[in-house]
């Protein structure tokens, strides 16, 4: 009843499903393709199986118009070490090479850092870092799907990727910033926070 104009990707699990998702987005135009590459939890867990990688590496990333690694899984699409913000630029132009038109790495894991430093590169080649001050929470879980789905959801509404992935940004560190405190461990982020520029909400 309605056009899909953009989609994403999430936790796939193994082939079988990776390759189903790949068979209908051949099939079928549900717009830009964000492939937010589920495959290694902040914990350190394995989310992807080891066959299910490679096929994401090999058939759906060709597809992405966005793909957006943290650390880990940057490395383990790319098989680099990444340790630098050098480095993350590196594994950026390496992930394009591979097929995805834009890169987002995000640079997240990077523990000592006082800011999250994510490195862009766009398909006509330029490349730009987005920073944020870090605030000392437990209540940053699902941040990762948290500025892929924003970013998607902003190229839905007709955004072009450059600001979908600024607002993305923004939005994720709204989201930390008010935040909420809900349960035990690593809690939520606020989904109802608000972006603001020059003072204005968004």
């Amino acid at each position: 009843d309605f056009k899909i104009r953009a989609c994403k990707t999430g936790m796939l699990a193994d082939p079988l499903r990776v390759k189903t998702v790949v068979k209908n987005l051949k099939q079928y135009d549900f717009g830009p393709l964000t492939v937010d590459p589920v495959m290694i939890a902040k914990g350190g867990a394995k989310l992807l199986s080891d066959d299910a990688i490679s096929v994401v590496r090999d058939q759906l990333l060709p597809l992405a118009d966005l793909v957006t690694p943290n650390l880990p899984e940057a490395e383990e699409l790319t098989q680099m070490q990444i340790t630098t913000e050098a480095e993350m630029e590196a594994a950026g132009h390496h992930l394009q090479s591979m097929g995805a038109k834009n890169v987002l790495v995000k640079g997240g894991h990077f523990s000592s850092d006082d800011e999250a430093n994510d490195f862009v590169l766009l398909a006509d080649g330029h490349s730009f870092w987005m920073t944020a001050k870090r605030k000392q929470t437990q209540n940053t879980h699902g941040t990762g799907d948290t500025i892929s789905s924003c970013i998607t959801a902003e190229l839905a509404k007709g955004k072009s990727m450059e600001d979908a992935l600024k607002i993305g940004k923004a939005y994720v560190e709204a989201t930390i910033k008010q935040g909420i405190n809900v349960g035990h461990g690593h809690g939520p982020l606020n989904h109802w926070a608000k972006i603001r520029s020059d003072n204005n909400e968004l």
